[in-house]
């Protein structure tokens, strides 16, 4: 006599596996085995919940230095902003210190005098020693 059940059929089959941890084959008489016995299980089971601790930690150090570099990102932008608002300023006055001129030009002072002697630079004069150049 033959049992149609399914449930009977299946357990009397035997599956060749590949146990998950100790990589040795076994006969499953389930098809969703994963390991060949329960110490395996017990083994792999305490090596997923250490890499779990440790992927909460690295994410952690992740988010930690994510924000370092968004924070110094956003310093950046402030200090390009300040600048910018500084170069801003210079650029709307009509005479600016010889200082601020050789920053915004990215020159040197030698280079200023150079210029100013060509008279490649309008130049106001203060005192003998003293003067502003028109921007």
């Amino acid at each position: 006599m033959v049992c149609l059940c399914p449930f009977i059929m299946t357990s009397l089959r035997n599956y060749d596996k590949i146990c998950l941890f100790c990589r040795n084959e076994f006969k499953a008489q389930k098809r969703t085995t994963k390991y060949c016995n329960h110490s395996c299980a017990s083994r792999a089971y305490k090596v997923n919940k250490r890499n779990e601790v440790l992927i909460e930690v690295n994410f952690e150090e992740f988010v930690k230095n994510q924000l370092n570099i968004h924070t110094e990102a956003l310093n950046q932008i402030q200090f390009t902003i300040s600048q910018l608002i500084q170069t801003n300023r210079i650029i709307k006055a009509e005479f600016i210190p010889v200082e601020d001129y050789c920053n915004l030009k990215g020159i040197s002072r030698k280079t200023l005098s150079r210029w100013i002697k060509e008279n490649k630079v309008e130049v106001k004069q203060l005192s003998t020693r003293k003067f502003l150049i028109k921007s």
